[in-house]
């Protein structure tokens, strides 16, 4: 098992792969201006409406970093692209406790200090989510989905049909890439160490060979690295049962896609045991966005 000690003197580095300036992104960064904390944001480039400098501005104690803005498409390889962006510029600037991708969506549901005392306490345990225990999704990897970074949740039905021509192509022919690796699934949100992250980023180049052209993979990639790794010993939670818990964020597949939180559903954030919750949107409420910040900021 690998061992780190807790070193106070380390910050939380919180990675946001964001394509709004919204409500919801603005409170997220308020929530996390503090002095332990360091920002790093990846803007989806497609926002020609984004001021980074204007960002920068507002942030009073913790250090906020841009990345290069990419344009990310939902299922597609620059979903990875942009967590490695992220990873390879936190672990650049510094050494951190933990690294957290969250999303513009997300919000703290706990202050600041009671965050930094549950991750001080866990200081080396990794933070990732394991659907179960056998891989269900290998058409995934197993094909070449060329188009998915231009089809993305388009209702292009031109490319969608050509999508499917090419995959079905390559059934009919009995292709099988990646055949020689273990994969694993879980969600895409991570609290890990420095150790593993900077474990993350020297794997790059297998990342980027293994994963191009693959389907929602920002789901597999990382669950594979670790499964593949001394560093699944250090797994918070260790079983594969989509646990909240393994990734301390609240979040409801049940009620929606995830479900987006509402004023009515403030008790139970409150109440909840995890971190962080997702997802918040100020068209639908405004008002649980307003009553989260007030109550742990």
């Amino acid at each position: 098992m690998i061992k780190r000690i807790y070193n106070p003197e380390e910050k939380q580095a919180y990675l946001i792969i964001a394509h709004k300036d919204d409500l919801v992104f603005n409170t997220l960064l308020k929530m996390l201006d503090h002095s332990k904390n360091d920002i790093f944001i990846h803007m989806d480039i497609k926002n020609n409406q984004y001021d980074e400098e204007n960002v920068e501005d507002h942030i009073k104690n913790a250090s906020l970093y841009h990345v290069e803005r990419t344009s990310v498409t939902w299922g597609g390889e620059s979903q990875i692209n942009a967590e490695l962006l992220l990873l390879e510029k936190a672990t650049s600037i510094g050494k951190y406790q933990h690294y957290h991708l969250i999303s513009g969506a997300d919000l703290p549901i706990k202050t600041q200090e009671q965050i930094q005392s549950f991750f001080e306490s866990n200081a080396d345990k990794e933070f990732l989510r394991f659907e179960n225990d056998r891989f269900e999704y290998a058409d995934r990897v197993r094909y070449y989905h060329l188009l998915q970074d231009k089809v993305g949740r388009s209702h292009n039905i031109f490319l969608q049909g050509i999508e499917k021509v090419i995959v079905s192509l390559q059934k009919f022919f009995h292709i099988h890439r990646n055949k020689d690796i273990i994969f694993q699934k879980g969600t895409n949100w991570f609290s890990i160490t420095d150790e593993f992250a900077r474990y993350v980023v020297s794997m790059k180049p297998w990342i980027k060979e293994t994963f191009k052209y693959t389907y929602c993979c920002d789901e597999v990639f990382m669950q594979t690295l670790i499964i593949n790794s001394p560093f699944v010993n250090n797994l918070y939670h260790k079983e594969f049962d989509n646990s909240p818990y393994a990734i301390m964020r609240l979040i409801d597949w049940t009620r929606g896609k995830p479900y987006i939180f509402l004023v009515l559903d403030y008790d139970e954030l409150c109440e909840s045991e995890m971190m962080f919750a997702r997802k918040f949107d100020s068209v639908v409420d405004k008002e649980i966005i307003k009553k989260i910040y007030n109550t742990f900021s």
